[in-house]
C-alpha cells in the first residue's frame, strides 16, 4: 500500500502514514511493520519527492537492517540505482542492479521486474545512446506483465517511449504505448500520476500544446513535472513568434530540475537555453556540470579537454599516444554522457566544468581520473 500510494503521488497521505501512524502495527507493511520496511517506504517516499539524499541514507540504513529479507534487499539496490540515476551517477546505478542480477536471472524479482527493467533501460541509454535501446521498447508496449508494471510505476515511461520511438520514426509503437497509458489509466481511475503521465504521452503523439499544458498541471511527481515542462518548451521553441516563452517554461523546467537533484537534465534545458540565445544561466547553473562528467573515463575526460581546448582528434591521439580513431570513438561516447553534439558545444560546457572549485585537474595538465575506469569528481555537488 505505501508504494502504490507513494506512486499514486499521494505524498500527504503517505507522509502521515509513514512518519505519524495512529497505529504503528497499522495493516501499512502487513501483521507488523519492520524496521526496514518503514525506512524502505520512507526512501521510496524521499526519492519520489525528490529528496535524493534522504532517499540514498536510508536505503543504506534498510541495507544494514536488511539482514537475510531477498524482496526488502532487492528493492533497497533498486531505489539507490533509480537515484544514482537521477544524480546521473550511471557507473553506481550499474553497481546496484548488477548486486541483484542473480535475482533477475533467477526469476525472483516478481512485482519490481518492471521498475528493474527500467532502471536497466535508462542505464542502457546513458551509456548507449537511444540509438541502443530502440530495439527493446517494442517489448515495453506488448502489454505483458513486465510493461504494465513499467508504465504503471514509472510516470516518466509512456512519454519517454513515445519520444523515442517518433525520433526514431516508429509511429506504430509510439501509438501502442499511448493505448496502453490511457488503458492502464482507465483500469486505475484513482491514479492520477498516471492518468497524468498517460495525457503527457499522448499530446507528444498528437502535437497538442493544449493537452500537454494540461498534462503538466495535473502532474503529481516533482520529476515528470519538470519533464512535462521541458516538452512544452520545446514545442514553443519551433515557432519565432513564442521563443519567449519557451524561455521562461525552460527556465521553470530547469529549476525543477535542479530541485528533485537531476543535473543530467539540467544541462540539457541549459543547452536548449543557449541554442535560444540564453547566456546569463551558466552561471546560475554552474554547480551542474561536475555531477554529469562523474560518468567519463579517465581517458574520455582527458580527450574531453583536450578537444575542448580546439585541438584535433590527430592532435589529441598524439597527446594521449592513441590512435585518432579512438578519439573519435572517444568523443562519441563523451557527446552521449554529457548531452551535446559538436566540439563547440564541448568547449563551452568544459570551460564552465574547468572553472568549478578552482578547475579539476588531469595527467595531461586537467583532470585526475581515479585509475579504475571512472572520472573522479568532489563528491557532494
Amino acid at each position: 500500500m505505501a508504494f502504490l500510494l507513494t506512486t499514486r503521488g499521494e505524498f500527504d497521505r503517505i507522509t502521515k502514514l509513514l512518519y505519524h501512524p495512529e497505529n504503528p502495527n497499522s495493516s501499512l507493511f502487513g501483521p507488523v511493520i519492520s524496521p526496514a520496511g518503514l525506512s524502505l517506504a520512507r526512501s521510496h517516499l524521499a526519492f519520489m519527492a525528490g529528496d535524493l539524499d534522504a532517499g540514498a541514507a536510508l536505503s543504506d540504513q534498510v541495507l544494514a537492517q536488511s539482514e537475510g529479507n531477498r524482496e526488502i534487499r532487492i528493492a533497497s539496490h533498486l531505489i539507490l540505482a533509480l537515484i544514482a540515476l537521477r544524480r546521473a551517477e550511471v557507473n553506481a546505478a550499474s553497481s546496484h542492479m548488477q548486486m541483484i542480477a542473480d535475482d533477475a536471472f533467477m526469476g525472483r524479482l516478481t512485482v519490481l521486474a518492471g521498475p528493474c527493467a527500467w532502471v536497466n533501460v535508462q542505464i542502457r541509454e546513458a551509456q548507449r545512446g537511444a540509438e541502443g535501446v530502440v530495439p527493446v521498447i517494442e517489448e515495453l508496449v506488448d502489454f505483458g506483465p513486465v510493461s504494465r508494471n513499467v508504465l504503471l510505476s514509472q510516470s516518466a515511461a509512456a512519454p519517454w517511449i513515445v519520444r523515442l520511438a517518433l525520433k526514431f520514426d516508429q509511429k506504430s509503437t509510439a501509438h501502442k504505448a499511448v493505448k496502453l497509458a490511457r488503458k492502464l489509466a482507465e483500469m486505475n481511475p484513482q491514479h492520477h500520476a498516471l492518468a497524468a503521465s498517460a495525457l503527457h504521452a499522448q499530446s507528444l503523439f498528437e502535437r497538442n500544446l493544449a493537452d500537454l499544458r494540461l498534462a503538466a498541471k495535473t502532474q503529481v511527481h516533482p520529476w515528470a513535472r519538470a519533464s512535462t515542462l521541458e516538452d512544452i518548451g520545446k514545442f514553443l521553441a519551433r515557432e519565432r513568434s513564442q521563443q519567449g516563452q519557451a524561455i521562461r517554461i525552460f527556465e521553470q523546467s530547469a529549476d525543477a530540475y535542479i530541485k528533485v537533484g537531476a543535473p543530467r537534465d539540467a544541462l540539457r534545458i541549459k543547452k536548449r537555453l543557449w541554442d535560444l540565445g540564453v547566456r546569463h544561466h551558466q552561471s546560475r547553473w554552474r554547480a551542474t556540470p561536475p555531477t554529469v562528467i562523474a560518468n567519463l573515463t579517465e581517458t574520455e575526460a582527458k580527450v574531453a579537454q583536450l578537444v575542448a581546448q580546439g585541438m584535433t582528434n590527430t592532435q589529441t591521439a598524439k597527446n594521449l599516444f592513441i590512435s585518432p580513431h579512438t578519439v573519435a570513438y572517444h568523443l562519441k561516447k563523451i557527446f552521449c554522457k554529457l548531452q551535446i553534439s559538436s566540439r563547440v558545444e564541448l568547449a563551452r560546457d568544459w570551460t564552465s566544468i574547468e572553472g568549478f572549485q578552482g578547475g579539476l585537474r588531469t595527467g595531461v595538465g586537467g583532470t585526475v581520473g581515479n585509475g579504475q575506469g571512472s572520472f573522479a569528481v568532489e563528491r557532494g555537488v
